[in-house]
């Protein structure tokens, strides 16, 4: 997996698509979660516009109160889909939350009336480009199993396990795989 180009400011590392799903990859924008380390890669409307164009969503003129309208998008998609993806039950206010996210955006989806396939109406306003985002995790959530919803144990990153057998068990073996491998090598030369 490539990396995308955001500005990475004074954190040395990289951010890369991993989630295999546009709203894991929102909440992957945090590196780190939780720890010393983190890193937010929204830390500037420059980079939302990176990101929304990575993805292939309408790039959007990003000023700071749309960064901070994403950022709270972010928060309140993490606060149902992390407890998820580690087999907890998300809290019913973050449920709730997020139903209003999701019935404002399932008003942008219309259908077209000459390819008669769903399509976005255009953003209004820069927290309209989200809509995609909102209703990939209101899927995600529906579905029947979230065993394929998993969490890097390295990282913390959420991605889905679109692998035929059901085995991925990392965010991205190239970085944190090969890390988590070299640690448990060191752990057993060790004993």
């Amino acid at each position: 997996m490539d990396a995308i180009t955001l500005n990475p400011g004074d954190y040395r590392g990289t951010y890369k698509l991993v989630g295999g799903r546009l709203s894991l990859d929102l909440i992957n924008t945090v590196s780190w979660p939780a720890t010393t380390r983190v890193h937010d890669w929204l830390d500037s409307p420059d980079n939302l516009q990176r990101w929304l164009r990575a993805v292939g969503l309408p790039a959007i003129r990003a000023r700071a109160a749309d960064l901070q309208a994403a950022v709270e998008l972010r928060a309140e998609l993490a606060a149902v889909l992390h407890p998820l993806a580690h087999d907890e039950q998300p809290a019913r206010k973050a449920i709730e939350v997020l139903n209003r996210r999701i019935e404002f955006a399932s008003q942008r989806r219309i259908i077209d009336a000459a390819t008669l396939a769903w399509k976005w109406k255009p953003a209004e306003q820069a927290i309209d480009a989200f809509a995609p985002v909102v209703m990939d995790a209101a899927e995600l959530i529906a579905a029947q199993s979230h065993e394929r919803l998993r969490h890097c144990p390295a990282c913390d990153w959420l991605f889905e396990d679109q692998t035929r057998n059901g085995q991925r068990r990392w965010c991205d073996m190239a970085d944190c795989g090969s890390r988590d491998k070299s640690r448990r090598y060191y752990r057993r030369a060790r004993e």
